[in-house]
């Protein structure tokens, strides 16, 4: 199918803001789940406990810092990657605002948020980075790291997650059941649905010219 590269990139775009939106969202529901965040939220309120920033702002300042590094170190930031800075701490502030999620009213409710939340992530970031427009800060470091070392989406992200969770941690960020789930269940999740999107792209004409997983097919366990 021959797309006219206008309409692609509006295509590709499109697929952004949708799942930044994803994203936003589903940030505001781990938070809401009152069972501790995921391990980049634990330390983006660590960072805002201490600055009087929402987390938003922290995150799109978060997300500046690692941008600069990157380009320092050879890798150049593409359009997927400022507006993942931009959009993801705006939507998430905006649905905060706008009380698009309650909080959890029991334990058992708050268990339902994470899963729920841990799917969205895992579906946002999948779809941004299979856009074709760049990966985010975070995810531009995940890829690089799958691509150096070979190992699975899992072991890469877990470990970023355990790094930056411990930092939050030390900031005085919110830690809890949530966030051993989040940190453990994102790599899989975004695992899944790379896979899922694969297939999409084998069933769809529209979705394989306009989509493409940036990583290699998950490799069965032993």
């Amino acid at each position: 199918m021959k797309i006219p590269e206008r309409a692609l990139l509006t295509l590709r775009l499109v697929c952004l803001v949708v799942a930044f939106v994803v994203i936003g969202v589903a940030i505001d529901l781990s938070i809401k789940a009152n069972l501790g965040v995921g391990a980049w939220t634990v330390f983006h309120l660590g960072v805002a406990g201490h600055s009087g920033l929402t987390q938003g702002q922290i995150s799109q300042i978060v997300g500046l810092a690692i941008i600069a590094a990157s380009y320092f170190l050879g890798i150049k930031p593409a359009i997927g990657t400022v507006l993942n800075m931009l959009l993801i701490g705006w939507f998430f502030d905006a649905s905060v605002a706008m009380g698009l999620v309650p909080p959890a009213p029991s334990p058992m409710v708050g268990l339902f948020y994470l899963f729920a939340s841990t799917l969205l992530m895992g579906f946002g970031g999948a779809m941004y980075m299979s856009a074709g427009l760049g990966a985010g800060p975070r995810d531009s470091l995940m890829l690089a790291l799958i691509r150096r070392t070979a190992w699975p989406v899992r072991s890469i992200r877990t470990g970023m997650e355990t790094t930056v969770l411990v930092l939050g941690w030390l900031l005085g960020g919110p830690v809890g059941l949530g966030t051993l789930v989040l940190s453990i269940g994102l790599g899989p999740a975004i695992e899944l649905f790379f896979e899922f999107f694969r297939l999409l792209t084998t069933k769809s004409e529209l979705a394989s010219t306009v989509m493409h997983v940036p990583v290699a097919r998950a490799k069965p366990p032993l």
